[in-house]
């Protein structure tokens, strides 16, 4: 549903998608950062460099690269709103013949001033704007760069990427991208394309060979009264002439970079494992926010289990709508769950993506992830927030939102829930995911679902899942029959029938209990459930409430902290 968001700024109309530009350095050039300018209608790629003819933008890439490090070095220059960066990617070929491009998707307003490889030779390449053939708000500085000589397969390569430019969001394409230079909070995201990523303009291409992991090092050079926030270790923080450069490595592999600045207050957790940046008129709300954050890894491990890996967590403040994100080693969290604890089953949603399993289908539906995060964050605050009732509540107006959307596009209602990432209705996912699982844990009784869930986590956590992979995980650990739950909410559109329909909630769960359901369903108090942890089992309130308490038991644990 993003295609559908917002019309075109006027840039659009400024700057068209013919515009192109090739070039290769000449050997004796000036290679220094790109001007902070918006791109022109035509020009060559940087001083001192003869325009040439550039790869093709009309052929095929046949083999695309991996990204295996990023190495950046970004200064930020309030004064222009702008900044230039030296981007030192290291690509890898996975593929069974020759990388003969490489194939990158810039923010639209940055210009490449030069491309070389890892000894200095300066690479042929080409670049235009470009608007995504199957998103037409979306636009890019699409680049290409010819490999000299080609990549061959299982060989490794870096590319030096000198560039830079304005930074203005995408608002247009994506409302909650608003990634800007700002003296109150500066976000340079993955989102916005501030950082060169492998890709073509395509939303579906790009989406279908999936999110690759990568190691990062990274270095921001900003006013020395700023600071810098990221989710990885922070390596240094030098300061010279009223200026500082805060130096981060990422902890594990992501797919993505987020750095955001502003007047930043750091809490730290008891044992170190646990960072928040907060905003100084946050302060106290983030102390808050930071003894629930215990809380929740402590209730979330004891009904998954261990988190396979844990080298600590950051959570990072963000202005409200712009989007909070998560991954291995980070959260970046919007003010609303600092401000108001009402808000905070935001913040939940985003821990329990820690336990999330990567989706190997070609193009995922996401409603096992982001259906399962959409009701956990209510059963949180259900069991730490004292708010009773508040996931059938919640499932309840999804049911009444998803009726609506239904009936303002019928169409819809003719797609199961799995093909929803081949039409590019994901968004779908979140609201008819979090019904799905409701479903599922009333069929099954609290404690088996948990279970169930918990048992897929630690299953798949090391090489990820296809769908049906899931499906026929569930169902093996289940003592009753959930063929009928799966196959009108997963693989037909008979729910999607239902809910359009405006079937009640307490209707539709009835159509899936069985007698014996009904029998073994809330068969256990509060008091007297158990959550398996590793190979341990024990009574939920004899686990302490800390996180630590995850990984310091060595009966129990599978991973200590770095």
């Amino acid at each position: 549903m993003k295609k559908r968001l917002w019309p075109f700024l006027l840039f659009c109309a400024l700057i068209p998608a013919s515009c192109e530009r090739s070039a290769a350095p000449s050997p004796g050039s000036s290679q220094g950062p790109a001007a902070a300018a918006p791109l022109p209608v035509a020009s060559t790629a940087g001083s001192g460099q003869a325009a040439i003819h550039g790869p093709s933008f009309t052929e095929k890439i046949a083999v695309y690269p991996e990204p295996a490090t990023y190495d950046l070095a970004i200064d930020v220059d309030y004064d222009s709103g702008s900044l230039s960066a030296v981007c030192k990617l290291a690509v890898k070929n996975s593929g069974a013949g020759p990388v003969t491009i490489v194939p990158l998707n810039l923010y639209r307003l940055m210009e490449v001033a030069s491309v070389t490889d890892g000894g200095g030779k300066p690479l042929e390449f080409g670049q235009r704007v470009s608007i995504f053939e199957d998103w037409r708000e979306f636009q890019v500085n699409h680049v290409r760069v010819k490999m000299d000589p080609p990549l061959a397969p299982g060989a490794s390569a870096t590319l030096v990427i000198r560039y830079g430019g304005p930074l203005l969001g995408y608002a247009e394409a994506m409302r909650y991208v608003k990634d800007r230079v700002d003296k109150d909070m500066t976000l340079i995201r993955s989102d916005s394309l501030a950082i060169p990523e492998i890709g073509v303009p395509s939303w579906r291409e790009n989406r279908a060979r999936g999110l690759k992991n990568y190691v990062y090092r990274v270095s921001v050079t900003v006013p020395a009264s700023l600071v810098v926030a990221n989710g990885g270790r922070l390596v240094s923080r030098t300061e010279a002439n009223g200026k500082a450069t805060y130096t981060y490595e990422s902890k594990v592999p992501s797919w993505r970079i987020d750095l955001a600045i502003s007047n930043y207050e750091t809490l730290v957790g008891a044992d170190g494992g646990l960072k928040i940046f907060a905003l100084s008129a946050d302060r106290e709300g983030a102390k808050a926010l930071l003894a629930r954050l215990t809380d929740v890894l402590g209730l979330y491990g004891r009904w998954f289990g261990p988190l396979k890996s844990f080298h600590g967590l950051t959570v990072i403040e963000i202005p409200a709508g712009c989007g909070s994100q998560a991954d291995a080693a980070a959260v970046i969290q919007e003010a609303d769950a600092f401000k108001d604890p009402s808000k905070r089953y935001t913040f939940y949603h985003e821990l329990a993506h820690l336990w999330g399993v990567e989706a190997k289908d070609p193009l995922p539906c996401r409603f096992e992830s982001e259906g399962l995060a959409m009701l956990l964050q209510h059963l949180v605050e259900e069991e730490l927030d004292g708010k009773a009732g508040a996931a059938e509540n919640a499932v309840s107006r999804s049911l009444a939102r998803l009726s609506k959307n239904f009936a303002e596009h019928p169409a819809w209602q003719a797609v199961p829930m799995i093909a929803y990432g081949e039409k590019d209705l994901t968004d779908l996912s979140y609201r008819m995911g979090q019904v799905f699982f409701y479903l599922l844990r009333e069929s099954l009784g609290e404690k088996a679902f948990l279970d169930a869930v918990g048992g897929f986590y630690q299953e798949y956590a090391a090489t990820g899942a296809t769908t049906r992979q899931f499906v026929e995980y569930i169902k093996k650990r289940s003592d009753v029959s959930l063929d009928r739950l799966f196959d009108e909410w997963v693989f037909t559109a008979k729910a999607a029938e239902l809910v359009a329909s405006g079937t009640p909630l307490a209707a539709i769960v009835e159509r899936y209990r069985s007698a014996d359901d009904r029998r073994s369903a809330r068969a256990l108090i509060p008091s007297e459930r158990f959550a398996i942890v590793g190979p341990c089992r024990r009574p939920r309130e004899s686990t302490e409430s800390t996180a630590s308490s995850l990984f310091a038991n060595p009966t129990c644990a599978s991973s200590s902290r770095a």
